[in-house]
């Protein structure tokens, strides 16, 4: 369905995204071994992903890093390549990938290290000292032999940072691998940018071929038209004063808009009662993803964010703003605080130079955690 809180697998159950389904099917066809999918929080990443890949009908493997940002070692190549290992071990002893899905229930312990093919999880690996290029190297004769690619996806890889090793694995996969793509996926914007370089000549993957999506907010027009089809689909009435309503508090964000519908169609919620219900989760969420950043200097960037918040736009304008809440902001202090809240995409600056908040609803985030912090020192 349309409004519902999981990742989506089927195509029937995911909206438009036409166009960059198009680009992703063309990628994989074409042997591109590395596509780079972009978008900020609750955009519809992961469900784009799965949704592709499962009606390419290809086998993939599918990471979640985020879970392991606190454990770097899990993250590293020998821990993930001894995983891949172990399916391909599995795959060899089924004929079809249909009876993969099926069967490898039986073999699956629950470890939990967060890796899954097409949407099954896999136990953890132990560690081992072949390289992760050796095993990537058997990945590509497995691939080759069965006349198939195989597409190991990782979700969220600004995580993968902390281990600079991953830019040269990456890079030698694109130059050595025929069967083999890595479909990387981030949220935090600019972190990813940082952890890829891709602009950047001395990285190992500057120069390298790539294909790049970008999944934007949906528009007003777009925003209305899902809501209509996960109503209609739901057979609940909704009226268009509540829908344009929704769509106007929710600008485009797919997750919360899914949400929103979620509250209303599950729980009968009506449309206030069903807002009220996404503003307060959606606060909670936020202030817990917004604080990770914030608490390093905490009355600076809530003051900056405020101002953002109360419609300011302009760097100088941001700047008095929030120097009237907390005093002054050297200038190299305030550009990177705001270059930090731009590169892990809870503002977003325009081309014409302004900024504003990515998130409609991290204003209420926001509030909460001055409640917090508002007292405490930078």
């Amino acid at each position: 369905m349309l409004f519902s809180r999981a990742p989506k697998t089927r195509r029937e159950d995911f909206y438009d995204r036409d166009r960059e389904l198009g680009m992703l099917y063309r990628g994989i066809h074409a042997g591109e071994g590395l596509i780079v999918v972009y978008g900020v929080r609750r955009i519809g990443k992961t469900s784009f992903v799965r949704v592709g890949l499962t009606e390419l009908d290809v086998p993939f493997l599918f990471i979640d890093l985020r879970r392991y940002a606190e454990n770097p070692s899990l993250l590293s190549p020998q821990v993930i390549g001894k995983a891949i290992m172990d399916f391909l071990k599995k795959l060899d002893k089924l004929k079809t990938l249909r009876g993969t899905l099926h069967s490898i229930m039986e073999y699956i312990e629950s470890m939990d290290l967060g890796i899954e093919l097409g949407g099954i999880k896999v136990r953890r690996a132990r560690r081992e000292d072949r390289l992760l290029t050796s095993v990537l190297e058997e990945v590509d004769r497995w691939a080759r032999r069965r006349g198939t690619r195989l597409v190991i996806v990782l979700d969220e890889a600004q995580e993968l940072r902390v281990i600079p090793a991953w830019r040269r694995i990456l890079a030698w996969s694109i130059d050595s691998l025929e069967h083999v793509t890595f479909v990387v996926t981030g949220s935090e914007i600019g972190v990813l940018n940082e952890f890829l370089r891709l602009q950047e000549a001395e990285s190992p993957l500057f120069g390298r071929p790539r294909l790049e999506i970008l999944l934007e907010r949906f528009s007003r027009d777009q925003s209305i038209d899902y809501l209509q089809r996960g109503f209609s689909e739901a057979k609940l009435p909704a009226t268009m004063e509540e829908i344009e309503d929704a769509v106007d508090t929710l600008d485009g964000i797919v997750g919360w808009l899914s949400y929103y519908g979620y509250y209303r169609t599950t729980y009968g919620l009506a449309h206030r009662d069903a807002l009220k219900r996404l503003e307060e989760d959606a606060k909670n969420l936020l202030a817990r993803e917004l604080e990770k950043l914030v608490k390093h200097s905490p009355r600076r960037y809530l003051a900056i964010l405020t101002a953002i918040t109360r419609g300011l736009r302009t760097w100088s304008d941001i700047k008095h703003y929030a120097e009237g809440l907390v005093g002054r902001i050297p200038d190299s202090k305030y550009d990177r605080l705001l270059h930090n809240l731009v590169k892990y995409s809870f503002v977003e600056k325009t081309p014409s130079r302004e900024y504003r908040v990515v998130d409609p609803l991290l204003p209420q985030a926001l509030e909460e955690l001055k409640k917090r912090y508002w007292a405490s020192s930078s």
